[in-house]
């Protein structure tokens, strides 16, 4: 028998399509939506100043959907750098800890973990 979850969605400016962060019952992780317009806005969200994987969501010259994964131990620094870095993205998606328990195995675990999953779905 499937146990049912709560999934908690908070629209940080109120807008569908702006930045909203996720949280899932009975875990201690929490994510975000950010749209790269967005990311300077995100000074405020003090769990973004941690450790966590992101995923850079656009499409290449040709169209295709393309998507690119990494970690950081502070992770708005490293969107921020990315916004100066990499053209092709349009929209994040972070994972941290509410706990502020992840340490930089954790997140190389993480990160190469959802690689393997972009590449079996030929990401």
């Amino acid at each position: 028998m499937a146990i049912g979850k709560t999934i908690r969605l908070f629209l940080i400016e109120g807008d569908p399509n702006g930045r909203m962060s996720c949280e899932l019952s009975n875990w201690t992780g929490k994510a975000f939506k950010i749209p790269r317009t967005k990311v300077k806005d995100c000074i405020d969200r003090k769990e973004l100043k941690g450790t966590g994987v992101y995923l850079l969501f656009g499409r290449n010259e040709q169209g295709n959907e393309l998507v690119y994964i990494g970690e950081a131990e502070v992770v708005l620094d490293r969107l921020n750098q990315h916004l100066s870095q990499k053209d092709f993205w349009h929209e994040t998606i972070v994972f941290t800890s509410k706990d502020e328990n992840l340490n930089k195995a954790h997140i190389k675990f993480l990160e190469s973990r959802l690689y393997e999953l972009a590449k079996s779905a030929k990401r």
